[in-house]
């Protein structure tokens, strides 16, 4: 029997089933290689673009603090009032905010009871002697605290009256009434209060605000590089100190009228009572003569009032007496 598997055979069988193990261990390293390249290729994507997004934030971040303050100088530098006018409209953004957040800030701060009152009022008093009790009040006024803003002194020879306007204390209202009662008769009183808390908190901050402002546009002055840069922040700079003068002008003036009440004082004499000056004989004779003229005068005026109505009353009697007589006749 021949013999099938000789050697020649078995060795191409061998190198046969070698070959094709070894194909197939290649094709598996291979897969294995590219799952390994695919996997690490897709580990790093993460990675990067982790990091990459966490640098490009702090980046962001970085250039928009670093941006911020050159904002305004590079709008200067653009041309002249135009620039200016734009680099002034984030200040007055930022001045409203400044603004508004401080009266939330003064609304929560403030107590309650902190409120800005102007007290007005007047009063009209009668004395014995005007002059001097214009004296002594005004005396008394400035021994409190207070100032005389006008005093009128009128003396029309039978009568005498002093007017006076008093700046006293808020505090020292019911104290002048008080004084005044003291001194002669209270005739007539009128106090009147104007609660201006809104307005002198809107002011405040307002003033805040304009202040801030004014600092931001002296930096930006301090960095201008050219002439334009230069008389534009000095043009803006200039208006917003205007605005500020004119707003603590009126903050001030609204302070002292809280800190003072106005209170607007007559004060007249009592009305003395008639005399009899009996004028003597020759006083008596010019009077009885007087009222004797007088009566004549009267009687005169009567007689020539009655003159035409006696002419009148002639007349109709005469007609009368005719009709009778020619009645009679007949």
């Amino acid at each position: 029997m021949t013999n099938l598997l000789d050697e020649d055979r078995m060795t191409r069988m061998r190198s046969s089933v070698l070959n094709a193990v070894d194909d197939d261990t290649r094709r598996r390293g291979q897969k294995l290689r590219r799952r390994l390249g695919f996997g690490s290729a897709a580990a790093v994507l993460l990675v990067v673009g982790t990091v990459g997004s966490s640098l490009m934030s702090t980046q962001t971040s970085d250039v928009d603090q670093s941006a911020a303050p050159s904002i305004e100088s590079e709008v200067v530098a653009r041309d002249g009032g135009t620039s200016l006018s734009a680099a002034a409209a984030p200040d007055e953004g930022m001045a409203s905010s400044d603004s508004s957040f401080e009266s939330d800030t003064s609304s929560e701060v403030a107590p309650v009871d902190a409120r800005d009152v102007i007290v007005t009022g007047s009063a009209d008093v009668t004395v014995k002697d005007p002059r001097e009790a214009a004296a002594a009040l005004t005396t008394w006024v400035e021994n409190h605290g207070g100032r005389v803003d006008g005093r009128q002194v009128s003396d029309s020879g039978e009568s005498v009256y002093a007017y006076l306007s008093l700046r006293v204390p808020a505090t020292q209202v019911s104290a002048t009434l008080g004084h005044l009662e003291s001194i002669g008769d209270v005739n007539d009183v009128s106090i009147s209060k104007d609660d201006v808390t809104g307005t002198t908190r809107d002011l405040d901050a307002r003033i805040k605000a304009l202040r801030i402002s004014i600092d931001r546009l002296e930096g930006i002055l301090a960095k201008a590089k050219t002439t334009n840069e230069v008389v534009a922040a000095e043009q803006s700079l200039t208006d917003r100190q205007a605005q500020l003068e004119q707003l603590v002008s009126q903050r001030n003036q609204i302070g002292e009228q809280v800190a003072l009440a106005t209170i607007d004082v007559s004060l007249s004499a009592h009305e003395k009572t008639s005399s009899v000056d009996p004028g003597g004989f020759r006083g008596g004779l010019k009077s009885g003569w007087n009222s004797l003229v007088d009566a004549v005068n009267a009687v005169v005026e009567g007689v020539g009032t009655a003159l035409p109505w006696l002419g009148v009353l002639i007349v109709l009697y005469g007609a009368y007496r005719l009709a009778r007589i020619v009645t009679r006749r007949r």
